[in-house]
């Protein structure tokens, strides 16, 4: 009887293991979904239902009234972009103000950065000043600087004349020259406070010991800063530079308020044309394919970001 029992009782203890390693996996997920749960419901319903939708829209034709009326077009919308002048001047301009941009944040942040790493008086309220435009809406930038710049109500051009140069007065936003180096100017203006104070993070952390050392074998503050400091914030301005192009790309709400476009598309970028194509012109189709292209662009520059310059430790 005795060597009856035995087997029975070996035979269940295996089957009784798994459900007790099982458990504690399925209690740990019972855990973390209700705090999961409301990031992943935001970022579904106002990023991929989105971005799934303007996929779709980009291979149809519709005028954005009656859903009855989409049509499915394929690949039609994307052989109309390459017969669309308008479309390539935008994308010349997104180009323009990507580079642009980027190395005018890049290059005022890290001066910045590096003059007030130096400890010198007022250096930390001087950080908060440099950071307070950044935290301004796009929108209030551009209104504003719309009537600063404006010829008739401006503050640029009474300036001018008021101190004897009224010769340099011009029409700003109405010249094709130079609207869009304006708005280039602007943006950075709004945006280089933010990378300035990823700089000054990554200054802190380099160990003064390395300064020091390279102090005492005699070393002046240039040489200092060119073979110590600049060679460790390789990586931050690598993804700086990553960041804000990133950034230039998803530019809309500034050109939209101060010059929607204009004058003669001179402003105009991928964005704001595929806004007029979509909500003016009643072709959400082509439109959403506008969007598509700029959508590529912008994840292969993610992509380059995640995969080669995420930022190491380098001392």
């Amino acid at each position: 009887m005795r060597m009856d029992v035995v087997p029975a009782v070996e035979r269940r203890a295996p089957h009784a293991a798994p459900r007790a390693r099982t458990w504690p996996w399925a209690r740990e997920w019972m855990l973390v979904v209700p705090f999961l749960a409301p990031a992943l419901v935001f970022y579904a319903l106002f990023l991929l239902v989105p971005l799934l939708g303007t996929l779709a829209l980009s291979v149809t034709d519709w005028s954005g009234f009656n859903v009855a009326d989409i049509r499915f077009v394929g690949l039609d919308n994307f052989r109309e972009l390459g017969n669309d002048a308008v479309f390539w001047q935008s994308l010349q301009h997104n180009l323009t103000f990507l580079v642009g941009s980027v190395v005018l944040k890049t290059t005022v942040a890290l001066l910045l950065a590096l003059a007030l790493d130096q400890r010198l008086p007022f250096s930390h309220f001087f950080r908060g000043v440099y950071l307070m435009p950044t935290v301004i809406s796009l929108v209030v930038v551009g209104v504003v600087f719309t009537l600063v710049l404006s010829p008739s109500l401006g503050l640029i051009n009474p300036f001018l004349t008021a101190i004897g140069l009224e010769r340099f007065t011009n029409t700003w936003l109405g010249n094709p020259d130079l609207a869009l180096p304006l708005v280039i100017v602007i943006d950075v203006w709004h945006g280089f406070g933010l990378y300035m104070f990823l700089f000054i993070s990554r200054l802190i952390a380099i160990p003064q010991d390395l300064h020091d050392a390279a102090f005492v074998d005699g070393a002046n503050g240039r040489q200092d800063i060119l073979h110590i400091t600049l060679p460790l914030m390789k990586s931050m301005v690598a993804m700086v530079v990553l960041l804000a192009s990133i950034e230039s790309l998803k530019l809309f709400s500034i050109v939209y308020v101060m010059t929607k476009g204009g004058p003669s598309h001179a402003t105009e970028v991928l964005s704001s044309w595929a806004y007029f194509q979509a909500f003016t012109a009643n072709k959400v189709g082509y439109g959403s394919a506008i969007l598509v292209v700029l959508l590529v662009i912008t994840f292969v520059l993610a992509y380059i970001q995640v995969t080669r310059f995420q930022a190491q430790e380098e001392f």
